[in-house]
């Protein structure tokens, strides 16, 4: 069996997209599958345990069984509030696993130990890939780029049919849009370098993706991160009303930081909506009717 790690709040969709279950937040088990735009770890799974504090936590993988050829590494990820850092857990698991007679190589291991450790739940495994959210494509990053897992949620929960996002940034939401096939896709940045980083990076994911701009189409779907107001961006808010005072589409899905200005703004019907936490900042994700 395999465990996805994926965003919390997405599990639902991306359970059904790997059709497996979600077996912890943010932890999807499955056997086998292609689909993994919305994942950023793989690893094969060796154990699942809970545990009381570090002791027992090292004592119950000391009574485990590992099976693999070839050096090893231990990584840990750590979720909550625990006695102990993950450095601590990486020397303990390692120092058990060196005891059994495999040998350590830290810089170019040919296995990953992969400790995930959620609360008081304790996943072990092999890790098959990582940083899977961080694409190949992205050479050039604009600011206030869109996580690429979460852009392809974005576009499950959408579904298909042709779309645009007329606040591209990079490019993200489009080039995704364009290899999952969901039908003809748009963009469109009003900031000259945006534009030219989402032109570069499609161009190098080999997408096809249609620069215009929003009133150049005519109601079709869209998916987009609308612009962050603070005090550095003040004409945030001032883009996000003429988006949604001009703004004629079939059906939308919006991520946004400011969730204020939908309820001050947005003219379109909720259909649902979910926060996904990331990098201590809160992405409320609006699917919306259209008109």
């Amino acid at each position: 069996m395999k465990i996805a790690v994926c965003l919390k709040g997405t599990e639902d969709l991306i359970a059904k997209d790997l059709k497996g279950k979600k077996i912890l937040d943010g932890r999807i088990a499955f056997d086998k599958s292609k689909n993994l735009g919305g994942v950023n770890v793989v690893y094969d799974l060796i154990e699942q345990f809970k545990f009381k504090n570090y002791e027992d936590l090292i004592k119950k993988v000391a009574k485990l069984k590992f099976k693999f050829k070839g050096s090893f590494r231990v990584d840990c990820k750590r979720e909550g509030e625990h006695d102990f850092d993950s450095g601590m857990i990486e020397r303990g698991v390692g120092e058990i696993v060196y005891n059994l007679g495999f040998k350590v190589d830290l810089k170019n291991p040919e296995n990953t130990i992969y400790v995930d450790i959620i609360d008081d739940n304790c996943l072990i495994g092999l890790l098959e890939a990582k940083d899977l959210c961080k694409r190949d494509y992205k050479a050039k990053v604009s600011n206030q780029s869109l996580n690429a897992c979460l852009a392809y949620f974005m576009l499950k929960l959408l579904g298909k049919g042709d779309l645009i996002d007329p606040f591209c940034r990079d490019g993200v939401i489009a080039i995704e849009a364009a290899r999952m096939k969901l039908g003809k896709v748009y963009a469109w940045d009003e900031n000259y370098n945006n534009l030219k980083n989402a032109q570069t990076n499609a161009a190098l994911a080999e997408a096809k993706v249609k620069f215009c701009k929003l009133n150049e189409v005519n109601k079709i779907n869209v998916a987009t991160f609308l612009p962050i107001a603070s005090e550095r961006n003040k004409f945030a808010e001032n883009d996000t009303k003429r988006f949604f005072e001009n703004v004629k589409a079939k059906r939308m899905v919006i991520c946004t930081l400011n969730r204020g200005l939908i309820d001050k703004y947005c003219k379109f019907k909720i259909i649902s909506e979910r926060i996904i936490v990331m990098g201590g900042f809160n992405f409320s994700i609006l699917e919306l009717s259209g008109l």
